[in-house]
């Protein structure tokens, strides 16, 4: 284990450890972020539980994946299955849309399962929730990230300081706005300013090479025998999730549209949401 990823185990177990919490579910896709979370939980000694997200009518791989870590270590696993009901659908997106301000189109379809499922955790009275969010931003894997940043470090750090500065700081204002309306603590440990000081001058190789994100599975190897897949955002993969919640705000609200931005922008535009 060489010595960045040597910190970025001691960081999150340490950060883990100081939480002194009784019982946390970590949310996670089986992605290698949020596993490592779950090993880091562990070493810090507290009781683990795993849950995901997947539509009602189908097992996505990224749920396939939580289960196995949960199993794996012998956790308890906490399905959260979301309505594929398009009544239900459109009644959740445009409370989304009008409590937390959603406007673009992956903002509102990513938040549709992760709002449900706060909402959904709050009702088993889970008061403790950790997920992986912001993790992304040390790696510059996104096809614009890719093409445009990941060259040079001047680059890719005008790169990661966009992304912790800009929208995904305002995602993260989100969850943290409607975990505490349901009453729960949440905590995103790749936020954490030590962490961003220990990456943020890091090249794409260095954390990148010989596998993706290869500094977060050196730290951990305690997940190679997973063989943890390579990152995919919530948009794209098997999920399902953004097609469906787009395709039945499209049928509602502008069925003669050919996106779901369409939808999107009736909605605002016909005062069916708060300003």
């Amino acid at each position: 284990m060489n010595g960045v990823s040597q910190q970025i185990r001691d960081y999150l177990i340490e950060y883990l450890g100081a939480l002194r919490i009784p019982r946390v579910v970590i949310s996670t896709s089986g992605g290698i972020d949020s596993s490592t979370l779950v090993v880091a939980a562990l070493e810090a000694g507290c009781d683990v539980a795993v849950s995901s997200f997947t539509l009602d009518d189908r097992e996505s791989e990224d749920f396939k994946g939580a289960r196995k870590l949960a199993q794996y270590f012998g956790l308890e696993f906490v399905p959260v299955l979301l309505p594929t009901d398009e009544n239900l659908i459109t009644n959740s997106t445009l409370d989304n849309m009008s409590r937390y301000r959603l406007r673009g189109k992956a903002d509102i379809e990513c938040f549709y399962p992760i709002l449900y499922m706060i909402r959904y955790l709050a009702n088993l009275n889970i008061r403790h929730l950790i997920m992986g969010h912001g993790c992304d931003g040390y790696f510059c894997l996104s096809k614009k990230g890719m093409i445009h940043y990941r060259h040079t470090l001047n680059s890719l750090r005008s790169f990661r300081k966009q992304y912790f500065l800009g929208g995904q700081l305002g995602q993260r204002k989100v969850i943290y706005k409607a975990a505490k309306e349901y009453g729960i603590s949440y905590y995103d440990p790749f936020w954490g300013q030590q962490l961003y000081d220990l990456l943020i001058n890091r090249s794409w190789e260095e954390l990148n090479k010989p596998r993706q994100k290869e500094v977060l599975r050196a730290a951990f190897p305690e997940l190679d025998p997973l063989q943890i897949k390579n990152h995919t955002n919530l948009q794209l993969g098997d999920s399902g999730i953004a097609e469906t919640v787009g395709k039945a705000m499209l049928a509602k609200y502008a069925p003669k549209g050919k996106s779901s931005i369409s939808a999107y922008n009736a909605v605002v535009r016909r005062g069916l949401v708060e300003a």
